[in-house]
């Protein structure tokens, strides 16, 4: 989907602030066993056949990404048994295919219409598998707080022309961090939505932004994503309520162990 660019205060005051960052790491595609090693949780989201986005596990049943990645093309939800997650998906083959079995998207996100601050803080989703997938196959990634303008992060992402195999930019920017939406210099495509982003400064990657929306500011491409902490522990508490899981035949009755209107604009936006 092409968003057009709306010039506001938001997105004007958020390009002028705008730093110069450290050198970006080059794109690294995870393509043979021993690159793919330790990523085998973040997967390609096959959504109803015509779509696709990326996704981590947060559990072994539980994917974590972007909530428009759940909506068809005419705003409708799609339902979870149409939606296929393939966890470290590269060149044709995965450690572990799963379909949905019940998704809820933050109480606060609203699709359509031009692209707004509020729709990208809030633009996560959860996707419960109908199968858990083994540790045996693949390990979940603990969400974490903290991303701040100058951290330097990681991205692992699927998306156009790269949707092969996962590819991992070892080191991009965080450029600006304001009302709980975050810009990045990370290289994203459409397909890339909902692709983790990963802190390394505790040793072990954890995830702290989800992959919302890519474009332009001041002729420089940047991707948009949001500071995960509240929104995700706000989707997490409905999710455990079963507030807002889709289909409603689907009961929660577990605790997840995780781990184990402003419009935004400016240049272009594209969703997939």
């Amino acid at each position: 989907m092409l968003r057009l660019p709306i010039i506001t205060p938001f997105i004007a005051a958020m390009a002028l602030a705008l730093p110069l960052a450290a050198q970006d790491a080059p794109l690294e595609r995870l393509d043979t066993w021993g690159r793919n090693r330790g990523w085998e949780g973040v997967g390609i989201l096959m959504v109803g056949g015509n779509s696709s986005c990326t996704g981590a596990m947060i559990a072994t049943d539980i994917i974590l990404t972007a909530a428009h990645c759940l909506f068809d093309h005419d705003g409708q939800l799609v339902m979870p048994r149409q939606i296929e997650f393939r966890a470290g998906w590269r060149e044709g083959k995965s450690v572990a295919r799963r379909y949905g079995k019940a998704a809820i998207v933050h109480r606060d996100y609203e699709g359509g219409g031009p692209l707004t601050s509020r729709q990208i803080r809030n633009d996560i989703a959860l996707l419960q598998l109908a199968d858990p997938i083994l540790s045996t196959h693949a390990d979940p990634f603990r969400p974490d707080s903290g991303i701040d303008v100058g951290q330097n992060v990681s991205v692992v992402s699927y998306g156009a022309g790269r949707n092969d195999t996962a590819s991992r930019q070892r080191s991009c920017n965080v450029l600006e961090a304001r009302d709980g939406v975050v810009a990045m210099s990370c290289d994203v495509v459409p397909g890339s939505s909902g692709s983790p982003v990963f802190s390394t400064t505790s040793g072990n990657p954890r995830i702290i932004s989800v992959i919302s929306a890519l474009g332009k500011l001041n002729g420089r491409q940047v991707s948009f994503g949001m500071d995960i902490q509240r929104p995700l522990a706000e989707l997490m508490k409905d999710f455990r309520a079963g507030i807002g899981v889709y289909p409603k035949s689907v009961t929660q009755a577990r605790r997840i162990k995780v781990g184990g209107s402003d419009r935004i604009a400016g240049a272009r936006f594209l969703k997939p």
